[in-house]
């Protein structure tokens, strides 16, 4: 298993630290009670801690729980606010030991963003702005360590023999960030001061939640898979090769093994031959995307009493976490904010599957298609839908 690392880095050069302290303390502590967090008043009846300590007499260091998650939107959040104080800070997250990403907070906004892998970063950001430029260097002139030249950063960012920690550890000594601090996350035994007291430096913040996902999301039991997106009908011509694909979810418990089944008329009339499968698996909130294929396996099905031959599409070691099924919708806008806020932080995977498929000839036919969680049939999830090859669909 690979290193996951998050923090932010505030630099604190030429500013007294217990008081540079006591600003961030605050400026969190605004940022985070906006209608979804309270203060806590102890460990235990915390859901989100954040340590906040000087590292160095140039660096403090501040580990939020929510980061350890590898939540980027949240440490934009954070260093946002940290760097509206006329302080930047720099947030670092490691993921899985391949992927680095660094950001440069400036002002209330990011002043610059780099990668240790664009072509890895662009394909976890489908759907959004890609990026065509790896950092600038000269933006980071401000937090290097004296006499440290900004370009050797670039060095490091664009070297495809480092590990993401190793990467983050030879920038953070660049930035004269000492090693222990930057290659670390939140570690709750490290909150050492005992209910939360601050001292000349370190601050220990605890905040609770205002609402529990419970009050949205009620998860069935066992597991159970739902549908996403589906099309209405499939079509091709003959002798080409074309796509059947949907979206699903999990709503229920978390399971181990996806089976997908597949037969029908379209394919026992020879309409169509089934192809390859891909499942697509994305991290809303990390921006990040998985693939995994499977051939089709031949077999026999029993379907009304009848044996019928289909396919199967088997990923038996294929992990779902669990899932939650949206129970009661909001009943204003403030509400609204704060389940969407809760849906965030679930970090709910959407999955995509598609089978390629290739027209044998010419009409029209049925196809049946049905999701099955850990081999348990009575969870079964499944669609008939029309095949056109080579024919216009119907009206």
């Amino acid at each position: 298993m690979g290193t996951f690392i998050a923090n932010i880095q505030v630099l604190a050069e030429g500013r007294n630290r217990s008081a540079l302290l006591d600003e961030l303390e605050t400026a969190i502590t605004d940022k985070l009670i906006n209608g979804v967090y309270e203060l806590a008043d102890d460990a235990a009846s915390a859901d989100r801690s954040l340590l906040l300590r000087a590292a160095s007499d140039r660096w403090i260091s501040v580990y939020d729980q929510r980061l350890d998650e590898q939540d980027v939107h949240a440490m934009d959040a954070i260093g946002t606010a940290i760097s509206r104080l006329g302080v930047p800070a720099v947030g670092s997250i490691v993921h899985d030991s391949d992927w680095l990403l660094m950001r440069l907070y400036r002002n209330g906004g990011t002043a610059d963003t780099i990668v240790n892998d664009l072509d890895a970063f662009n394909a976890m950001m489908e759907g959004g702005r890609k990026r065509k430029r790896n950092g600038l260097p000269s933006r980071w002139a401000e937090v290097c360590a004296a006499g440290v030249e900004p370009g050797r950063l670039k060095e490091i960012w664009e070297s495809e023999e480092l590990f993401a920690e190793d990467a983050l550890a030879r920038a953070a000594e660049l930035l004269a960030i000492p090693a222990g601090a930057a290659l670390r996350g939140h570690e709750p035994e490290a909150e050492v001061q005992p209910g939360g007291a601050a001292d000349a430096e370190s601050r220990v913040l605890r905040f609770r939640s205002l609402v529990s996902p419970s009050a949205f999301i009620e998860a069935p039991d066992g597991p159970k898979l739902a549908f996403t997106s589906r099309e209405s009908f499939v079509t091709g011509d003959a002798g080409g090769e074309f796509k059947l694909s949907f979206g699903f979810q999990s709503q229920g418990q978390a399971f181990t093994g996806l089976t997908v089944l597949l037969w029908g008329p379209a394919l026992d009339e020879r309409l169509i031959a089934a192809g390859a499968g891909m499942l697509e698996r994305r991290s809303v909130q990390f921006d990040e995307r998985e693939a995994f294929a499977a051939e089709p396996e031949r077999l026999e099905l029993e379907a009304g009493g009848e044996s019928i031959i289909g396919y199967r599409y088997a990923f038996p070691e294929l992990e779902f976490p669990d899932g939650g099924l949206l129970s009661l919708y909001p009943a204003d806008a403030a509400k609204l904010g704060v389940m969407r806020e809760w849906m965030a932080q679930m970090n709910q995977r959407m999955h995509a599957f598609r089978i390629m498929l290739t027209g044998e000839r010419a009409g029209k036919a049925e196809l049946h298609l049905v999701l099955v969680p850990q081999d348990d049939l009575d969870q079964q999830q499944g669609m008939r839908l029309p095949v056109y090859v080579g024919v216009e669909p119907d009206a």
